[in-house]
């Protein structure tokens, strides 16, 4: 008997037909992958984040822009 085995299927369902030393790649590779997943999540909310912030360039470096900018048009 042949079954493939998904994401989806609970962990309960993998132990089936398996060596423990299957089991035991079986359980760190699940590990690792909600580790890789819940990092993933936590960088996107970090990115929504900081998409929150509104940076503008304060007066004084607006206004020296604007004085070298008048100083070289020739």
């Amino acid at each position: 008997m042949i079954e493939t085995f998904t994401q989806h299927n609970p962990k309960t369902e993998l132990r089936t037909q398996e060596t423990s030393e299957e089991a035991e790649m079986m359980e760190n590779s699940l590990a690792a992958e909600e580790a890789y997943t819940e990092g993933y999540e936590n960088l996107v909310s970090i990115k929504e984040a900081l998409n929150q912030f509104l940076v503008e360039p304060g007066q004084h470096t607006v206004e020296n822009i604007l004085k070298y900018s008048n100083s070289t048009r020739k």
